[in-house]
């Protein structure tokens, strides 16, 4: 009984330290980001930005990492708004900065896939800036994001996101007590760092 306990911890061990030589220490992830911003705002559709993403990652098993991601996204719209907004529409200038962190759960056992999901959460800046109507408005508020994404493999050191999509909740007091849902669509490399 001694030596089946012993061979079958010897067997974990050994699989555990192979699984950990196989995944790496860090990941850092950049890319594009479109997000719909603007849900629940009464009166106003919601507007695609364009912007940028940063991640960096610490895999701390091969099933979970802790996530800390930048976003910054930018718009500059003509909208028409009624009622009838001044010739050639109301000009919406926008900027949005979101730093989240958070636990992401991980499954790494495809051939040629990594497939995550996160719960996040952090602090969201925006800026308005609408013509017309002046001052610039800014804001600071707590945000929380639900999503997840699919990495293909490329090679032992570099991923290529697919796809990665978030549910983003903010609470900018534009129309409070309601809280502002945006989807965002993120796509660029993950970059596998240290064993």
């Amino acid at each position: 009984m001694n030596r089946i306990l012993l061979t079958a911890l010897m067997v974990l061990g050994m699989a555990g330290s192979a699984s950990a030589q196989s995944i790496p220490k860090w990941e850092l992830y950049g890319g594009y980001s479109e997000d719909l911003a603007g849900a629940g705002i009464p009166g106003q559709r919601q507007l695609p930005t364009n912007g940028a993403q940063v991640e960096f990652a610490r895999v701390i098993t091969n099933y979970v990492r802790i996530t800390s991601q930048f976003n910054a996204q930018f718009a500059d719209h003509v909208v028409n708004i009624a009622p009838p907004p001044p010739p050639g529409g109301e000009h919406v200038n926008s900027k949005e900065l979101i730093g989240l962190f958070g636990p992401e759960g991980t499954y790494r056992s495809l051939k040629r896939f990594d497939i995550f999901g996160h719960f996040l959460v952090g602090l969201a800046y925006g800026r308005d800036n609408q013509f017309p109507k002046i001052p610039t408005a800014t804001y600071t508020t707590w945000a929380y994001a639900i999503g997840g994404g699919v990495d293909l493999k490329l090679g032992r050191r570099v991923s290529a996101r697919l796809l990665g999509f978030d549910w983003i909740t903010t609470h900018f007091p534009v129309n409070s007590p309601e809280a502002q849902d945006n989807w965002r669509l993120t796509g660029g490399f993950v970059f596998h760092l240290g064993k």
